[in-house]
């Protein structure tokens, strides 16, 4: 879903494919930009919108002169793939970030980066962090215990703690089989916390597997509900696993989320 906005007003453009699979963008060439600056919004969910960013900015500069460009960037592509872990394998996340940096975006808003690998590839980079999101959510802080569903996430979550006022943080741990990749055991360092609620705090799920396993532990440790906020809510498997599993309701940032039809899921904007 790609969006041309000047100012606060959304601009239409049109884009289609080739026979060939080639992308083309086309702005309609009365629409007048005095000010020379344009926002894209690019929430990608494949190659092709990739290559619709990219059109897109070329058309832009080409119609209106070179003008300024800011890029918002919810999710970054590859972003999960930000080191080389066998021999002969692309950093692919440099490469996506090569690509953006020579589009020479005035800059570029990026939403809760799985690592700071990212940032420090982006040039012109501004982060909207993750507690700026859980800020949003209307739960009770006294109520509520933060979980760190694995290490990657521990760090982050004492700065949601921190920023949003929470009392408690609990931290959990995954164990891998490194031959097939499968979760083998979630351990929870928490006691039994009766009836107060868990929340799950990360910033992608894509098919679950992780809050899955995590929700059936937690269940074990309280009489509570148990609730989940991920960034980027790819959900690859629908999210009635993760209802199934104990998760009462999924709270989220990212447009993934939005072709999924439930009751159960709340973008915050």
């Amino acid at each position: 879903m790609i969006k041309l906005f000047i100012g606060q007003v959304e601009m239409p453009f049109k884009h289609f494919l080739f026979s060939g699979g080639e992308v083309q963008v086309q702005i309609p060439a009365n629409i007048e930009n005095p000010w020379r600056h344009c926002t894209i919004e690019a929430k990608i969910h494949n190659s092709n919108d990739i290559m619709i960013l990219f059109n897109l900015t070329n058309a832009a500069r080409m119609l209106w002169g070179g003008c300024e460009i800011d890029l918002i960037l919810p999710y970054v592509p590859y972003s999960r793939q930000d080191r080389v872990c066998a021999e002969g394998e692309s950093l692919a996340l440099k490469v996506f970030c090569d690509l953006i940096n020579l589009q020479n975006y005035n800059s570029v808003t990026i939403y809760d980066p799985h690592s700071d690998v990212t940032p420090a590839l982006l040039n012109n980079c501004i982060v909207k962090e993750q507690w700026e999101f859980v800020s949003k959510i209307a739960v009770s802080q006294a109520s509520t215990i933060l979980v760190s569903p694995d290490a990657g996430s521990f760090k982050k979550i004492f700065k949601v703690a921190q920023k949003c006022k929470f009392n408690s943080v609990v931290r959990a741990d995954k164990i891998r089989d490194v031959t097939t990749g499968k979760i083998t055991e979630t351990v929870v360092y928490s006691e039994h916390v009766g009836d107060k609620d868990f929340f799950i705090v990360d910033d992608i799920c894509d098919g679950g597997m992780t809050f899955i396993q995590l929700a059936k532990e937690l269940k074990k440790l309280t009489t509570g509900d148990i609730y989940l906020y991920t960034t980027h809510a790819i959900l690859s498997k629908g999210f009635a696993p993760l209802h199934e599993a104990g998760i009462t309701r999924l709270y989220t940032a990212n447009c993934w989320a939005e072709s999924v039809n439930s009751d159960y899921i709340t973008i915050i904007k």
